[in-house]
């Protein structure tokens, strides 16, 4: 995996390079080319073991996304529960992973920096909260964490300078100024909400009401 960074950052970079320049057949190359190489290289081994790329405290014993989704499934599709979100008869039932929208992604999108688009909103006045869970994998906090670090917006001198502290009696460790947050919650995988449902009604109802973190 380690021998592979330089090749699979190689072709980030392209991807994204060509983006700024013109896009052209040459973007979607280093594009779907930047997504099959470092997902290869850097997910495949983990999946190999067995181990859940969305919560490594486990196994995937649910082929795909190793979440059991049948209960929101359910829910999401009866006909009591489309009414009240209206819901038309043309509507599509509800799935935890639509394919045609996936290939989409990895046609072009999957590797494209969209930083610059937080950073936007960022600069408007608009609050923004990350939050990660810390046993995730594919989505994992120290990714998401470097990259709000990293992250070129108005106030990103004072957001890198904010302490780190815990977060709602030790559930989170977080970091936040000038509107911005980042969350990293303890003892939760990919899907925060089905881990730590408790947490996450308090970090949404927390975030609407615009208290600080």
């Amino acid at each position: 995996m380690k021998n592979s960074i330089e090749g699979c950052t190689y072709l980030i970079h392209e991807c994204n390079a060509m983006q700024i320049k013109q896009p052209s057949y040459k973007e979607n190359f280093y594009c779907q080319s930047a997504y099959r190489v470092c997902n290869s290289a850097l997910t495949d081994p983990v999946t190999d073991t067995g181990v859940n790329l969305y919560d490594i405290r486990k196994k995937c014993e649910i082929p795909g996304l190793c979440y059991d989704f049948s209960n929101i499934k359910t829910f999401l599709n009866t006909e009591s529960t489309k009414k009240a979100l209206h819901v038309t008869h043309k509507g599509a039932k509800w799935d935890s992973c639509n394919d045609d929208i996936y290939a989409h992604f990895i046609a072009s999108d999957w590797m494209k920096d969209m930083s610059q688009k937080v950073s936007d909103v960022l600069n408007d006045g608009i609050r923004v909260l990350v939050y990660a869970g810390d046993v995730d994998f594919i989505c994992n906090y120290l990714g998401n964490r470097a990259w709000t670090l990293a992250l070129d917006w108005k106030h990103s001198t004072e957001f890198n300078a904010a302490q780190d502290h815990q977060w709602n009696n030790k559930t989170g460790l977080a970091k936040s100024s000038n509107g911005f947050t980042f969350l990293q919650v303890y003892d939760a995988g990919h899907m925060v909400p089905m881990d730590q449902p408790e947490v996450s009604l308090r970090l949404i109802n927390q975030f609407f009401a615009g208290d600080v973190f």
